[in-house]
């Protein structure tokens, strides 16, 4: 094999492996650029969030709406007690004190000291027609003829007619006021009595008259006037 002019096998073999390399450096500086100067990295895209919906873990209410409470109904009013016609005994039937007797026409009370029925046992009485008022102790009997007796708190309040009280028996400072008062007769018989009680007792009477025509009387807060056959003309 015939040689060429000034080639050298060693010589020419470097200058070979030179090119190549330096292609090769070449070739990568531009896949670098080509590239965008950074090195890419293939990363598995995400996988999509499938977040679950929230639930809630409390117990539902159970508490039910609050109603208003209906007021409550108001208590009876208590019977008022009342007595009949009959025989009783203070202390054991009636008890102590002071009470209004309500007349239905001609009535009558008395209060005894004992129950032997005897005159001696009667410790005061009276007839009378529409109103009267008495006062029992313990022990005492009291005997009621067509009438009803009530305590006197709880006894119907006086009702005038016209401007007028009529016969009856009236604590002054409760039935009526203090005061001085004209006094009209209605019947035969005209009658007013002024107690300082209502025991009936003669020595309670204060002053009284049987009066022939219209009369004045002055009263005082805690005396008890008695008309019988007779109109007090109310202030």
């Amino acid at each position: 094999m015939s040689k060429i002019p000034g080639f050298r096998s060693g010589k020419v073999w470097k200058m070979i492996i030179a090119s190549i390399g330096y292609l090769f450096i070449i070739l990568i500086v531009y896949g670098l650029i080509k590239g965008g100067g950074s090195s890419t990295t293939t990363s598995s895209p995400a996988a999509p969030t499938t977040q679950a919906p929230s639930v809630s873990t409390a117990a539902p209410s159970t508490s039910k709406p609050t109603a208003t409470p209906a007021p409550a109904p108001a208590a009876p009013t208590p019977a008022v007690k009342t007595y009949k016609a009959g025989m009783y005994k203070i202390g054991s039937d009636m008890p102590e004190g002071e009470y209004v007797l309500i007349g239905n026409g001609m009535s009558y009370f008395e209060i005894d000291k004992d129950s032997t029925g005897t005159m001696n046992s009667i410790l005061a009485n009276d007839n009378f027609s529409k109103r009267s008022i008495i006062s029992a102790k313990s022990g005492q009997y009291v005997k009621l003829t067509n009438c009803t007796a009530y305590a006197f708190n709880d006894a119907p309040k006086v009702q005038p007619q016209d401007g007028y009280l009529l016969d009856g028996m009236y604590k002054v400072g409760v039935d009526l006021p203090a005061g001085e008062y004209k006094i009209i007769p209605t019947g035969s018989i005209a009658y007013k009595e002024i107690s300082s009680d209502s025991s009936h007792d003669m020595g309670s009477i204060i002053s009284n008259d049987i009066l022939q025509g219209e009369s004045y009387a002055t009263v005082k807060n805690g005396q008890y006037l008695k008309l019988t056959g007779t109109k007090l003309k109310l202030n």
